[in-house]
């Protein structure tokens, strides 16, 4: 019998972690519920600590790793639910980590694989792993380009002939985007609205309006806006730039010939943030390139990952600068 019998895929990102094993794939909110009076006692995990009023919230990743023990709790919870087992005996974790990541980012990583019960944590380069759960061959002479639009990051990677040329990572993320929408509706209407509803506003603009439940501001009362989208999309405009520009930026970056390239191959979006209704076509415009969200965004990483699980034990023929490094327990 192997030393490991099962490979745990897990993608930890500041709004969602994606987990795939044996087949399966679960995405779970990467948020813990607390007990109020003892904030050392975790409630919930996942989707259902959100269920629990009352509870303090508690976000483990934020941008990175920051919060190893309450983020190996989580880990391990979600991925004995997505293995229906008790014990994780016999299984080791395949964690995406970005190219760009620092020394003291990888170590976390590591360490929260082996808090969370695994006997082997191996980290690969996320946005590697995110091209080949996009269909792109990673393999091809010409230069192609992934952009992986997280939480609070966004990163990006030229790759070709199976590595990569260049990498790069900035903390802006869609979160940019709920804030510009935020201070909107709070300067030109008076309303407030949460993250939340402003993660729901930008997956909604393809309506001609929305229904946006907010509290008045000089009543302090609940209501329902309809606000047309017109309105919605200009206000994200500036947000918009500013990510696109972190993209043109790492383009700029690029050797010539890679640049050249992206011309034709262009730009693929991955990533929860990249769901933004009409967020490919804007970059498009602004940056004069072919930009296309992939099928599966939100879980394009593990998809590759599980890819790369599946070419062998021991992943003895990765791509070429996937694997950066390994923890055992």
């Amino acid at each position: 019998m192997a030393l490991f019998d099962m490979t745990v895929c897990a993608d930890l990102g500041s709004a969602a972690t994606k987990l795939s094993a044996h087949g399966k794939v679960s995405v779970s909110e990467t948020r813990a519920a607390l007990d109020p009076e003892n904030c050392r006692r975790v409630l919930a995990v996942g989707d259902g600590s959100r269920k629990l009023l009352g509870a303090t919230p508690a976000y483990p990743v934020r941008g990175c790793v920051s919060d190893i023990p309450l983020a190996a709790l989580l880990l391990r919870r979600l991925a004995l639910d997505l293995l229906g087992r008790r014990s994780l005996f016999g299984a080791e974790l395949l964690l995406a980590v970005p190219g760009a990541a620092t020394g003291v980012e990888r170590a976390a990583a590591l360490e929260v694989g082996c808090e969370a019960g695994f006997k082997r944590t191996r980290l690969i380069d996320g946005l590697l792993a995110g091209a080949l759960g996009a269909g792109l061959d990673v393999f091809s002479r010409r230069a192609q380009m992934i952009v992986n639009i997280g939480r609070e990051t966004l990163s990006t990677a030229v790759f070709a002939n199976g590595g990569v040329i260049s990498q790069s990572v900035s903390r802006t993320g869609s979160t940019t985007v709920d804030r510009r929408l935020m201070d909107h509706f709070a300067s030109e209407r008076r309303l407030l609205i949460t993250s939340r509803t402003a993660e729901a506003i930008k997956r909604s603009l393809d309506r001609p309006a929305v229904s946006v439940s907010c509290r008045d501001v000089s009543t302090g009362m609940h209501t329902v806006r309809r606000i047309v989208s017109h309105e919605l999309r200009e206000a994200a405009g500036p947000a918009l730039a500013l990510m696109c520009g972190r993209i043109a930026a790492a383009i700029e970056a690029a050797p010539p010939d890679a640049a050249a390239d992206l011309c034709d191959s262009g730009v693929t979006l991955i990533g929860g943030g990249a769901l933004q209704y009409g967020l490919a076509e804007s970059f498009e415009r602004r940056l004069g390139i072919p930009v296309r969200t992939a099928e599966g965004a939100q879980t394009s990483v593990v998809m590759g990952m599980k890819e790369c699980a599946e070419l062998g034990a021991g992943f003895s023929a990765p791509p070429r600068r996937a694997l950066y490094g390994e923890k055992r327990g």
